[in-house]
């Protein structure tokens, strides 16, 4: 039924537009960052003399900032005014963002690119809100969950694609001047989309509009609080991407000091995960029913636990590379078939996360009501930055006091194993209302 849905969703006006303009937006978020990150690490590209390792972590920064600062106001503007002229007015601001762009790279100006860079996180910002709010507002409740599985599914692929394509291209002759010209034509497309979707209109256009940002955080932090059936799913969703922010932050340590590997395996490793999570998405999306699709979040979530436990038992004896030992590259590493299992341990790990958090983005938007909708679903977004940044710390956490960097794997499988008790208990109390 739901793959039956998902085919016709993809030729409507109401959903097609959309997914085409968040998936084009993501690869240019992707595409940039990793342009200037590549520059910054093997191009000599500095600010103010500062060292690159400081340079990475300022960047990353720079475009998570804002999510933080301006979500609330974001999600006070999708209760206010109509979602579609929100998002039209994002995509149509990150062409100029873009041309910024451009010309940072064209006239190797990095304190041009850095501005860019918190503007578009301003950018997604505003974007995210109101694609959220305006979902249960253009689709049914039984199109969600095939919605928000194409919509994760495809946005997984468009960001390994902005991730190798930047990494690859802007260290080519003329790379910057052909990144800064594709970006812009990414924007442009990405406009032309979403002035396709039809309207969706406002919950509360009577509301007045804060600008004060740090007063609305808290205000709709404490609304996601006092609505805990909106709230429990947004927290399962944070969870995700601390789990994904984690792994990310773990990769390039676990791969160097364990596996004795080299970048080119770390690469390996994100391209598996990001395909193995949209293939979850994609998956939940095709064989879940008209329900909220629960279970799926239940199979996810034991998968998690076993998997990144078996990742831990398997390298658990490996003694410790030393730093500047020579490290095997990705052909070196496939060619030993003991390393095959930790491939599928991570692979069926991230196909699991994709079915675990598809489902609970799909009931937040479902259970939020529509006059709070867009401040509900802005605190999820705080939420997501806030247990992203704590999931970028779990390595550092490990190394302060001296545990083995598997006990990460050990750890995201121990907080999975509590969500499918969780999960699972509500579901039980669901069966008991209705006997």
């Amino acid at each position: 039924m739901s793959a039956k849905i998902a085919a016709q969703l993809v030729t409507q006006r109401r959903f097609l537009p959309l997914l085409l303009a968040q998936s084009l937006g993501a690869f240019n978020d992707n595409f940039f960052r990793y342009s200037l990150v590549t520059l910054v690490t093997f191009g000599g590209l500095t600010l103010f003399d500062i060292e690159r390792d400081m340079m990475v972590p300022i960047a990353a920064s720079l475009f998570t900032v804002p999510i933080f600062l301006f979500s609330a106001i974001a999600g006070r503007m999708a209760d206010k005014f109509d979602r579609t002229r929100i998002m039209r007015f994002a995509k149509f601001a990150e062409i100029w963002l873009m041309l910024i762009v451009a010309q940072g790279f064209f006239l190797e100006q990095p304190l041009l690119l850095m501005i860019a860079l918190f503007l578009m996180g301003t950018q997604s910002a505003f974007f995210t809100p109101a694609k959220n709010s305006a979902l249960p507002t253009l689709l049914t409740s039984r199109e969600l969950v095939p919605a928000n599985a194409m919509l994760s599914g495809l946005l997984n692929v468009s960001v390994l694609v902005g991730i190798g394509l930047g990494t690859w291209l802007v260290m080519r002759d003329f790379g910057p001047e052909m990144v800064g010209m594709g970006l812009v034509f990414m924007a442009v497309l990405g406009w032309l989309a979403a002035r396709q979707l039809p309207e969706a209109r406002a919950a509360q256009p009577s509301m007045s509009l804060s600008l004060n940002f740090i007063g609305e955080t808290f205000r709709v932090l404490a609304f996601a609080f006092n609505a805990p059936q909106v709230l429990r799913p947004l927290l399962g969703t944070a969870w995700f991407w601390m789990l994904a922010a984690a792994i990310i932050t773990l990769m390039p340590v676990f791969t160097a000091s364990v596996l004795g590997a080299d970048e080119s395996v770390v690469l390996l490793f994100s391209a598996l995960f990001t395909i193995g999570a949209a293939i979850g998405a994609l998956l939940c999306g095709a064989l879940s029913g008209e329900g909220d699709a629960l279970a799926f979040s239940i199979a996810g979530a034991i998968g998690l636990v076993v998997f990144t436990t078996d990742v831990a038992m398997t390298t658990w004896g490996n003694p410790l590379v030393p730093e500047g030992a020579v490290l095997i590259a990705a052909d070196t590493f496939l060619a030993d078939r003991s390393n095959w299992r930790i491939l599928i341990d991570l692979g069926l790990a991230a196909i699991s996360a994709g079915l675990f958090v598809v489902p609970l983005q799909a009931m937040a938007q479902r259970r939020a009501p529509a006059e709070l909708r867009g401040r509900l679903l802005a605190a999820g977004g705080i939420m997501n930055a806030a247990t992203a940044t704590l999931g970028q710390f779990t390595l550092a956490g490990i190394a302060l006091i001296q545990l083995p960097i598997q006990m990460a794997f050990l750890m995201i499988a121990f907080v999975s194993a509590l969500a499918v008790l969780f999960i699972g208990w509500r579901l039980n109390l669901r069966r008991g209302a209705k006997v």
